[in-house]
């Protein structure tokens, strides 16, 4: 990151501190997208017969969801940006990429220092951000683009079209880093494939059908993975 890309940060975050309260008044009802997509992937994991891992993983959902709602306090989602061929963010902040990986071995030290509600709230952090690269404008980093538009119109119809919904169909990858790579370039292909749809509503209701689907599957796999990993490591300990 250069001086004036650096300078620039600053600014952004000084001006987010001024309009902070007026963003944590509101980040409840935000977040209630984030924790239904982490309830489906449950779902999603028992559904698919990962019996062991639904039973474990579904006793920490509280703080998963208390991890999901952070990740957006004090405007710590201007860092959930990232082009997967730019490899870059949102100019003058922190990306996706690099807060996903953060979020993730977080998650993994706490397990190991057995800190698991504290490790499962990292979890639910990671989690989101991986949700977010779903979003067309997190991975072409475009805010003016119906950005907001977009997201509210998930927020008032996520629980009412079943076509967002699925319970089958874990999307089983290896890395933190592979989850938030193949959502922002699916989420790309999303937006280049509906961008010029006319209408609104519809556009939005034809890219939410592929997007929600789509981060619940990986929020599954991601979940899946954890398990995998921090188990992994337990074997590792005791042998």
């Amino acid at each position: 990151m250069n001086v004036l890309e650096s300078t620039y940060g600053n600014l952004l975050r000084a001006s987010f501190l001024i309009l902070n309260p007026f963003k944590k008044a509101v980040i409840k009802t935000q977040c209630k997208v984030h924790k239904f997509l982490n309830i489906q992937a449950l779902k999603i994991l028992r559904n698919d017969h990962y019996t062991n891992a639904y039973d474990f993983l579904g006793k920490f959902i509280m703080p998963m969801n208390d991890g999901a709602v952070w990740a957006d306090q004090d405007f710590k989602s201007s860092g959930h940006f990232y082009n997967p061929h730019k490899k870059k963010g949102m100019y003058g902040a922190q990306n996706a990429m690099k807060l996903g990986q953060e979020y993730y071995q977080k998650a993994l030290d706490l397990w190991g220092l057995e800190e698991p509600e504290k490790s499962f709230f990292y979890l639910g952090a990671a989690l989101h951000i991986i949700q977010d690269m779903t979003i067309p404008q997190h991975a072409n980093i475009r805010l003016l683009d119906n950005h907001r538009q977009y997201e509210n119109f998930v927020k008032r119809t996520y629980q009412y079209c079943n076509e967002f919904k699925v319970e089958h169909g874990t999307y089983r990858l290896h890395t933190i880093e592979e989850y938030i790579r193949f959502n922002a370039r699916v989420a790309l292909k999303v937006y280049k494939k509906f961008k010029e749809i006319p209408d609104t509503e519809l556009r939005y209701y034809r890219t939410a059908k592929c997007t929600l689907p789509l981060a619940a599957r990986t929020t599954a796999g991601c979940m899946l993975t954890f398990y995998n990993d921090i188990w992994e490591r337990q074997r590792k300990k005791l042998n």
